[in-house]
């Protein structure tokens, strides 16, 4: 039987890792370091095991934790009632939860986790807040963790998986940053500079390269402001380690999630094999749901709505839900004029950020236009504050809502106070788009 093991690294609450093994792999390893995401993760492990008395015993005493001790009577048999689903498949059963700094984390020791076995994959994404838009797109240079990506690019090094999955924000692909190049004077050739010799030479500290082409030691550095420059970084970097690379931003709406959501995902073929990336299943309403790229039905569906995703016979605590009138509503975030605080429930949801997620609320009779016009500034400095608040009738997602917009299997644990239990979902990949990307890995491996 093949053997689809995976090394998990960032893993977060486990999106990817749920997908990759939908697809078919085999999760031996997954490092995180935040404690609350390690915790969901281990729980999820155990409670695969549980039934019956053991079951609600387990979920009873969860919510006795300080984390959950917020809830709402309302909350708490919400959560009862999603937890004691029995799932119908186990997750990350082979997987050893490690949590931790992945700077910490030795070659050595996952060579011992993989245990002689030829590693197939390494996947995850480096702490993508350095480079999205939320963050300001700072690019790799951020101090905290925009260097957390060789930690990646050095454990695919040392470990050399016959596959490598990168996921990241599609910031990347558009991001201006300083590319340093190295230009032999002898050949005139340059090429991407290493990303350590990059960092000496942004602290005056680089020392003469060798160029690529001609071996000449007679060449200089100059630097480029690019778009798209974090991406050539970190494409120099793994195509260093001689991988055959693909990249690609994929929505993951396209592939049935209901929620707009483009990812960057970077795959890298030791061997050097052709790879395809999934087809589409789905696609945006009215545009040509039978085109070249469709699936293998060769037509695709329309987009899935938020109002067939949650509601589609009835809100739980609002009953019929009147699509003229009801909106999906981000409460007390202020943003640009041009950007929506409200969207309409016959499409899919806006991307589901990890510091939004928590805000995001079912409004039945709408938001008015006062309110909207509070939460919108513009650069004459309005703010919220100046002027009153004005009363919305509305319900907050709950965390079975905001797992099923993401893909997740509803009955998912989430360990965590409320805006901890947001934040982890709000930064996971959609394991319905994963899963896509583990078969197409899958194909290419057996073509």
């Amino acid at each position: 039987m093949p053997d689809y093991n995976l090394v998990s690294l960032f893993t977060g609450a486990g999106g990817l890792d749920l997908g990759l093994e939908m697809a078919g792999f085999d999760t031996l390893f997954a490092n995180e370091i935040e404690p609350q995401a390690c915790e969901t993760l281990r729980r999820n492990k155990i409670l695969a095991h549980l039934a019956g008395e053991e079951l609600d015993q387990f979920v009873r005493e969860a919510l006795t934790q300080r984390c959950f001790k917020r809830m709402s009577e309302q909350e708490r048999e919400l959560f009862f009632k999603r937890i004691v689903q029995i799932p119908k498949k186990p997750y990350l059963q082979s997987a050893s939860i490690i949590e931790g700094d992945i700077r910490d984390i030795s070659s050595e020791s996952l060579r011992e986790k993989i245990k002689g076995r030829e590693l197939f994959c390494i996947a995850g994404g480096p702490p993508c807040q350095p480079f999205s838009k939320a963050g300001k797109r700072m690019s790799v240079d951020c101090a905290k963790n925009g260097d957390l990506f060789y930690e990646y690019v050095r454990l695919v090094s040392d470990l050399k998986p016959k596959w490598f999955l990168f996921e990241n924000v599609k910031g990347l692909t558009f991001t201006k940053t300083e590319v340093v190049y190295t230009v032999c004077l002898d050949c005139r050739k340059e090429h991407v500079a290493p990303f350590r010799v990059r960092q000496d030479f942004i602290n005056k500290s680089a020392t003469p390269s060798v160029c690529r082409s001609c071996d000449s030691v007679n060449t200089e550095y100059r630097i480029k402001n690019e778009g798209g420059g974090s991406l050539k970084i970190i494409l120099n970097e793994f195509s260093k380690l001689g991988y055959k690379l693909y990249h690609n931003t994929l929505n993951a709406a396209d592939f049935g999630a209901p929620q707009i959501r483009e990812r960057l995902f970077i795959v890298g073929s030791r061997e050097g094999k052709d790879f395809e990336w999934p087809k589409p299943s789905h696609c945006k309403p009215n545009s040509d749901q039978g085109d070249l790229f469709s699936g293998e039905s060769g037509r695709r569906d329309a987009w899935k709505t938020m109002r067939e995703a949650l509601w589609n016979n009835q809100h739980p605590i609002y009953g019929r839900v009147d699509s003229d009138k009801a909106k999906l509503w981000v409460k007390n975030v202020v943003r640009p004029h041009d950007e929506p605080v409200t969207w309409n429930l016959d499409r899919p949801a806006p991307t589901i950020g990890a510091h939004q997620g928590a805000k995001l609320a079912f409004a039945p009779y709408g938001v008015p236009e006062k309110q909207i016009f509070r939460q919108q500034w513009h650069t004459k400095g309005r703010r919220q504050g100046d002027t009153p608040p004005v009363p919305v009738e509305h319900q907050y997602l709950t965390d079975e809502e905001l797992l099923i917009l993401q893909t997740f299997p509803s009955w998912w644990y989430l360990h965590g106070t409320r805006m901890e239990r947001a934040f982890q979902i709000g930064n996971a990949v959609p394991p319905i788009l994963a899963e896509a990307i583990g078969r197409s890995i899958i194909k290419a491996e057996n073509n």
